[in-house]
């Protein structure tokens, strides 16, 4: 008897481990209504993207990012991101609809999570604000990153040798 609910005992349990690497199985396979890269980026009616762009060697190459006057070797003082932005109609026969698209830069952070934006500047091409056609031409949008001069050596620390992530949010205003 004794044997037997332990038998049953760790059957329940079992069951109980198996469901839970199920879910975790297809939560991973979950999107949502985000896209990450620096590439071609589509809108669709009524959604907002945000790119996440970490800032590291595919990025950069074999150099790092440093600032201005301080570059040796492989080492670059700018570092320019490109994206090419479409917004899709998705189905709702609202082709050819005109509005804007505004690019606007959410954080800066290293892989600690802590905000080190201070520390760079980002200008966008147009100021961050397009015209964009639905189901139109795309717009090409251009990202430069500077590095500013540390305050210090514990500020220095903060991104010395990490790779930052740059999250920026694509948003086409309702028409």
């Amino acid at each position: 008897m004794r044997q037997k609910k332990l038998v049953i005992g760790l059957l329940v349990m079992l069951a109980v481990l198996v469901s839970g690497f199920t879910y975790a199985y297809w939560a991973a396979g979950i999107a949502a209504d985000s896209d990450t890269g620096v590439e071609q980026i589509t809108i669709g009616t009524g959604e907002t993207v945000t790119s996440t762009v970490g800032i590291g060697s595919a990025v950069i190459g074999s150099g790092t990012l440093v600032p201005t006057g301080f570059a040796v070797g492989g080492d670059v003082t700018s570092v320019t991101l490109t994206w090419t932005v479409a917004w899709a109609s998705t189905g709702l026969d609202a082709s050819g609809l005109s509005s804007t698209l505004s690019v606007v830069l959410d954080s800066v952070e290293n892989p600690s999570s802590a905000d080190v934006s201070a520390l760079f500047n980002v200008s966008l091409n147009n100021a961050g604000s397009y015209t964009i056609i639905s189901d139109g031409a795309t717009v090409t949008v251009i990202a430069t990153i500077t590095m500013n001069e540390p305050a210090s050596q514990a500020v220095y620390n903060t991104v010395a040798g990490l790779a930052i992530d740059f999250t920026f949010t694509f948003t086409v205003a309702a028409v």
